[in-house]
């Protein structure tokens, strides 16, 4: 709210008051005390304070649509008002306070527009004022302007004339004093805006420097998130790195298929920290999985494993290949996890390109515990693994192909002499028996010349495969030379050794080998020697060996002859 307006306001309010105790006097004077009959008194209350309060409300209301702002519209209101009040003092008879009213209006004019339009309005005022009282004197009771003096009512005039000038210098001190005032707030005002200047632009480059702090602090997150997150891939490659490597020490130093699976779980166990590691071999001829190797030791866990192994899921995971990564395990899916602890679990394929192995299975005791990163490491590890198996069995393959006779299936005479000697020695150290056979089929070079070579080989091939399959486990055949054979009986007599290959002779001889419409009896010659009995080395085992052979050979054929004793010999 400005000069103007707050001076309009309480000028307005002040009006307000004037008309309502005006009105109240001249009413009481007209119902109680029965004054004012000449007609003044019922003009003051019917004409013009109606018409003062109308003009008080038109006023108000253009006050508030700022109708009333400039200069003239100001002088205007007042020389209206101050009309209205002279006529009011003068037809009325309302005394001297209403002067003071009058005043009033001069003083609010002088505060809100100036010095120059109190001079204005103070001067309209005493002016008016004297025609107006002159002229009501004069129409109605004809005085003269000298009688007028004589009664004082000049002098009343005069001095509240005077009384007008000097509010109005008056006013002017305090408007000068107050415009002072004004301007120093204006400076103070100005210098604050200044200061809040300075203070906004202070806290818009503080804002902004905490937006780039924040910025920068975001971009630190982002950059140690990123951070965090490499260093998770790094420490994953790396134990990736770690456990292929690993499983690549174990493929090129193992490989027995038995040893290499169990290793291959130790490093699951030890790289994942899973709470189950299992491997699993399919049997393609029962059609079925077997464990192979495992770290479950509770044995009601191990039989509630073998018996649901076989499940769709895990011949789906073997057959086409499809990994199962699974968090929230259901047993009614994965029925080899029922009553057990197992909440997550992953399945990946044992398979190269041309043989499906088995499949690796590894679980845990937390749901969620395993992610992709998990998967594709054991994924890898399956690979490596499969191929590793797929070495190791050609290994086996190759190893039977140097130490088995390819013709007859039994082994050969290089395997034969490195195991002799092994055994020889274990014979030694642990001080029992061993003995040995050598045997070789009568007339064969008959057969070959009666029914051909492959008959012969047919003979060689029936006599080889009975003799294996009927010696024990620990004992060994192996194919010596063209029809000669070879056998080594492990913890054995001489006597024990001639009782086995007599019966060895009888089972022989009482065969018929056939090959589509050629049939044929063949009969074999033993010798048989042993240590410590007749021979006190492995040479003079098989040298011994070989000379009882020659001495049946001598004898007629199809018999068993026994080396000399070391006592006989003597």
């Amino acid at each position: 709210m400005n000069r103007t307006e707050f001076f309009e306001k309480l000028f307005i309010k002040s009006t307000w008051l004037f008309i309502a105790a005006g009105f109240l006097l001249n009413t009481i004077s007209l119902l109680i005390y029965h004054t004012n009959t000449n007609g003044n008194g019922m003009t003051m209350v019917f004409v013009f304070y109606p018409a003062a309060a109308l003009l008080n409300l038109v006023k108000s209301k253009c006050l508030l649509k700022y109708i009333i702002k400039s200069d003239l519209s100001h002088i205007l209101t007042r020389v209206f008002e101050i009309t209205i009040i002279l006529v009011g003092i003068v037809l009325g008879n309302i005394g001297e306070w209403a002067y003071i009213f009058a005043l009033f209006a001069i003083i609010t004019i002088e505060l809100s527009r100036g010095i120059k339009f109190g001079y204005m309005i103070l001067s309209y005022w005493m002016i008016t004022n004297m025609l107006i009282y002159f002229m009501h004197l004069y129409v109605n009771t004809h005085q003269t302007v000298k009688s007028f003096v004589d009664k004082g009512n000049f002098t009343t005039m005069v001095f509240y004339c005077l009384m007008g000038l000097i509010l109005v210098i008056f006013c002017n001190i305090l408007a000068k004093e107050s415009k002072m005032k004004d301007e120093e707030n204006k400076a103070l005002l100005s210098q604050l805006e200044e200061k809040y200047q300075q203070l906004a632009a202070v806290e818009e480059e503080v804002q902004g420097r905490n937006r780039l702090l924040t910025e920068t602090n975001k971009a630190l997150e982002e950059a140690n998130l990123r951070m965090e997150e490499s260093n998770k891939r790094l420490t994953s490659s790396i134990a990736e790195f770690y456990t292929l490597q690993e499983i690549g020490r174990v493929i090129g130093s193992i490989f027995d298929t038995t040893e290499l699976l169990r290793h291959v779980n130790d490093i699951i166990l030890g790289v994942m920290g899973v709470s189950y590691s299992t491997i699993l071999l399919y049997d393609d001829k029962k059609g079925r999985f077997k464990v192979n190797t495992t770290n479950i030791k509770n044995k009601k866990e191990l039989v509630i494993l073998n018996d649901n192994i076989n499940c769709e899921a895990l011949m789906d995971c073997l057959q086409n290949g499809n990994p199962i990564l699974e968090n929230f395990a259901d047993s009614d899916t994965y029925s080899f996890i029922k009553n057990r602890e197992v909440k997550a679990l992953i399945a990946v394929p044992l398979t190269t390109k041309t043989r499906k192995f088995g499949v690796v299975l590894v679980e845990h005791k937390y749901f969620n515990a395993f992610d992709d990163g998990n998967l594709r490491l054991l994924a890898v590890i399956g690979q490596q693994v499969g191929i590793a198996m797929e070495n190791a069995a050609l290994y086996q393959q190759m190893q039977e192909m140097a130490t088995v006779d390819g013709l007859t299936g039994v082994y050969n005479r290089l395997y034969f002499q490195d195991r002799l000697s092994k055994e020889f020695i274990r014979a030694q150290e642990n001080d029992y028996k061993l003995s040995l056979a050598i045997f070789d089929i009568d007339h064969f070079k008959k057969f070959n010349d009666t029914y051909g070579h492959l008959f012969g080989d047919k003979v060689l091939k029936s006599i080889a495969s009975l003799v294996k399959g009927s010696i024990r486990g620990t004992d060994i055949i192996a194919r010596f030379g063209g029809e000669e054979f070879v056998i080594l009986f492990s913890r054995t007599s001489i006597r024990e050794a001639y009782d086995k290959v007599e019966i060895l002779r009888k089972k022989i001889a009482s065969i018929s080998i056939k090959d589509n419409l050629v049939a044929a009896s063949v009969t074999v010659s033993f010798g048989v020697s042993s240590y410590p009995e007749t021979s006190l080395s492995e040479n003079e085992m098989i040298s011994h060996a070989d000379d009882a052979l020659y001495d049946a050979k001598s004898s007629g054929r199809n018999c068993v002859r026994i080396a000399d004793t070391i006592d006989d010999k003597e």
